[in-house]
């Protein structure tokens, strides 16, 4: 994901069943240094306290553990390194699943756009030899994930059931304290969404992802 809260806006209550039985990691683009309104705030303090909040929220939800790439926030379309670092952290870890940003949906910020494709070019490399023969050399043999979810999607195709966890949800995205000044009506909105997803598959509330084949 783009930003530190970005995992639990997007799919906190399908993470914390995923945590219940597996190992879940975050790889987070940036710090999100630029994620005020306050003019005067100083960047460094924000990304430290960001990844502070990240990695509280992730241990709520019982998240195994949390990179930090530390990419600067706005400009992941202009980063040339990011596809080859998530590649071998993909060979590295060695999902099962992938999740990211869905690039098609019509969104505001760029990195979410940047991400969701940078993820799918970096499956592709982590999955086939040929692609940077060094990874190999140093020991990151190939790794095909056998699944890739985009979320938030306009156009869902597999829809999962959260309400057990919705709750958890809410109080994972209140922790990202410095950010919900800037998300106005935040539970109405993802209380919303998961009703409207949830209405999808017949359940009260869910958190929807595109399933695109790898």
């Amino acid at each position: 994901m783009a930003h530190p809260d970005d995992p639990e806006l997007a799919c906190g209550g399908t993470i914390a069943q995923w945590a219940e039985r597996d190992r879940v990691h975050y790889i987070i683009a940036s710090c999100g240094e630029k994620g005020t309104w306050d003019k005067n705030a100083e960047p460094l303090a924000i990304a430290r306290n960001r990844e502070k909040e990240a990695k509280t929220a992730a241990k709520f939800l019982g998240v195994h553990r949390v990179i930090f790439l530390r990419h600067p926030d706005g400009e992941m379309a202009f980063t040339p390194t990011l596809r080859l670092e998530l590649a071998a952290l993909i060979r590295s870890i060695k999902p099962y699943t992938v999740v990211t940003h869905d690039p098609w949906r019509r969104q505001f910020h760029p990195d979410h756009r940047a991400i969701g494709f940078v993820v799918i070019d970096a499956i592709m490399i982590a999955r086939d030899w040929h692609f940077y023969p060094f990874l190999k050399e140093i020991g990151l043999r190939i790794h095909r994930p056998r699944e890739l979810l985009l979320t938030p999607s306009d156009k869902p195709t597999f829809i999962n059931d959260i309400t057990a966890n919705f709750d958890k949800k809410i109080k994972a995205i209140s922790l990202h304290r410095s950010q919900l000044r800037q998300l106005p009506e935040w539970q109405k909105r993802i209380k919303q969404r998961a009703l409207n997803d949830g209405k999808l598959g017949g359940y009260k509330f869910a958190e929807g992802f595109y399933k695109m084949r790898v």
